[in-house]
């Protein structure tokens, strides 16, 4: 009597892990004073609908639309404390929570205004449109494509702000002194990265020549 055999699953490719990590270190390389991220699968917040909360209106209803017709929305505010996004076929209700601002000087700063998400129930200051739903950022696990960009040296990004601040001081001012200090402390941070790299790279080439030698 033939005893029956279990049928096997059918075995998937997996790659190995050096070519999973040459693979990864082969992007990060290409993608080095290009501005570009490496992190091609991340959902960013430029790719979803925002809704700010200062686009409620005080009363009534207003139409919002959104490039590229990512989106559309109808915004109204029934009351204080509540506003109903109307998107397609799909309408929600927002909870709006309000709260005086610091009084500065004596006078009143104004009211802040913002939305209670309705899938976690936190306070936000914008809601994202999924395709099917409204939540926070927190919710559909959306990122800040700058926070991902030159991520292998970040005193490129801290040198170009610290720029952009000194040319809004006097030249003179001691303000302007201590920001030309952190600048040449970024430039030299940059320097020790750059030499970094080109010395892994310089690795790299070795490794390869050699394997190359080996296998012939």
């Amino acid at each position: 009597m033939e005893t029956p055999q279990t049928p096997q699953p059918p075995h998937a490719t997996v790659p190995s892990l050096s070519a999973m990590v040459e693979e990864n270190f082969t992007r990060m390389v290409g993608t080095i004073g290009s501005g570009e991220t490496n992190a091609r699968t991340r959902r960013l917040v430029g790719e979803h609908a925002r809704l700010p909360a200062r686009a409620i209106p005080r009363f009534g209803t207003v139409t919002l639309t959104w490039p590229e017709n990512i989106a559309s929305a109808s915004l109204a505010r029934p009351s204080p404390t509540l506003a109903v996004i109307s998107t397609g076929s799909t309408s929600t209700e927002v909870i709006l929570k309000e709260w005086a601002m610091p009084v500065v000087r004596g006078r009143q700063r104004g009211i802040r205004t913002r939305f209670v998400c309705p899938r976690c129930g936190t306070c936000r200051d914008a809601l994202h449109w999924s395709g099917s739903e409204w939540g926070c950022r927190g919710c559909f696990d959306l990122a800040y494509a700058s926070r991902h960009r030159q991520r292998y040296c970040p005193a490129i990004a801290r040198r170009a702000r610290f720029l952009r601040k000194l040319a809004r001081v006097p030249s003179g001012s001691l303000k302007a002194r201590m920001l030309r200090e952190m600048i040449a402390h970024q430039e030299a941070i940059m320097l020790a990265s750059m030499k970094r790299v080109n010395r892994d790279l310089t690795k790299r080439r070795r490794r390869y020549v050699r394997r190359v030698d080996v296998s012939r």
